[in-house]
C-alpha cells in the first residue's frame, strides 16, 4: 500500500501552497518488496489549445500543472495517470475556456469509474485504490484537494469523491495504510512544538519520513517523496543529503539515488529539480 498526505502549508507569506509527501515502497500481496522507488506523486499536465491563424487547433492559451497521488493497487494508480495525462493535456476551446479543478475532477471521476469497473472483475480486491488530486484552480483562485476512494454501495465498491476547498493552515488528507492511525499521529503532530529542524508547517513529512526510517511496516517504505503545488503549479523535490551524517559534504538524492551527472545531463540541459534538506 502506502503513506501519502497533502497538506496546507503557509510558511511562505502570500503564497499558500499544499505539500504532498510519500512514501517509494510497492509491495507484493504477501508484503514482500516489489519496488524501492515507486513513484506515488506525480505531476498532471492541464494544456489548452484553441484555433490558430491556420485554423487548426494550434494555439496554446493554458498551461497548468496539479499534482496527482494514488494508494492501493500500483497496477490502477498508475495506469488511471498515463490514460488521463494524454487527455488533460490536448484540451482544445474555441472560447479560451479555463477548467476549473471542479470540471477536471468530474472526467477524472468518470474515468476512474470506467477503468474501475473493467479491472474490477478480475482485480477483485486487489484493485481497491485510492487517488487524489490537488492544486490551484485559476477559476476559483484557491487550493483544492479532491481525493477519489472506493465506497461500498449495497455491498459493490463504486468510486467516491470527497471535494476539500477553503482550506486553512495544516488541513490535510491522508491516503493509505493504517489511516486512521496515521491521521491521529499527523493531528498530534501539527498540535505539537516545534523543534530545530522540524518546523510544524512541514510536520506531515516527518511523520511519514520517521515511518519510513523505523522500517515497521512492511506495505510502508523505500524512501521519502515530497511535492509542492500552489499558483505557479507542481513542483517535485529532490532532497539534499550528506555523504556522512554531521559532515558538510552532501548530494541531491531522488527517489533513493544521488542525481549523478549522467542522470542529469540533456545534451546542453540540464535537469534542475528544486531542492530541500
Amino acid at each position: 500500500m502506502t503513506a501519502i498526505a497533502i497538506w496546507r502549508n503557509d510558511e511562505v507569506e502570500g503564497n499558500p501552497s499544499l505539500w504532498a509527501a510519500a512514501d517509494s515502497r510497492v509491495s507484493g500481496v504477501d508484503g514482500n518488496l516489489l519496488i524501492a522507488d515507486a513513484v506515488k506523486i506525480l505531476s498532471l499536465p492541464i494544456i489548452c489549445r484553441r484555433p490558430g491563424p491556420n485554423g487548426f487547433f494550434s494555439e496554446t492559451y493554458f498551461v497548468h500543472t496539479l499534482g496527482y497521488c494514488f494508494a492501493g493497487s500500483t497496477l490502477m494508480g498508475q495506469n488511471a495517470y498515463l490514460g488521463l495525462a494524454p487527455l488533460l493535456s490536448n484540451l482544445i476551446s474555441a472560447t479560451s475556456y479555463i477548467p476549473s479543478i471542479e470540471d477536471i475532477t468530474r472526467q477524472i471521476l468518470a474515468y476512474l469509474k470506467v477503468t474501475f469497473e473493467d479491472y474490477r472483475p478480475i482485480g477483485a480486491q486487489q484493485s481497491l485504490f485510492e487517488v487524489a488530486v490537488f492544486g490551484y484552480c485559476h477559476r476559483t483562485q484557491q487550493l483544492e484537494i479532491v481525493h477519489f476512494r472506493p465506497k461500498l454501495v449495497q455491498n459493490v465498491y463504486e468510486v467516491g469523491i470527497e471535494a476539500h476547498q477553503n482550506l486553512h493552515a495544516h488541513d490535510f488528507v491522508y491516503l493509505g495504510n493504517d489511516g486512521a492511525a496515521l491521521r491521529e499521529e499527523i493531528k498530534n503532530a501539527f498540535n505539537g512544538e516545534a523543534i530545530p529542524g522540524r518546523p510544524i508547517s512541514r510536520a506531515p513529512r516527518f511523520v511519514i519520513q520517521d515511518l519510513i526510517a523505523s522500517n515497521e511496516s512492511l506495505t510502508i517504505g523505500g524512501d521519502l517523496q515530497l511535492a509542492i503545488a500552489d499558483r505557479f503549479g507542481f513542483r517535485p523535490f529532490a532532497l539534499v543529503r550528506p555523504y556522512v551524517l554531521g559532515q558538510p559534504a552532501a548530494y541531491t538524492s531522488y527517489l533513493g539515488r544521488e542525481l549523478t551527472d549522467d542522470l542529469t545531463t540533456v545534451g546542453e540541459a540540464r535537469t534542475s529539480p528544486m531542492m530541500i534538506v
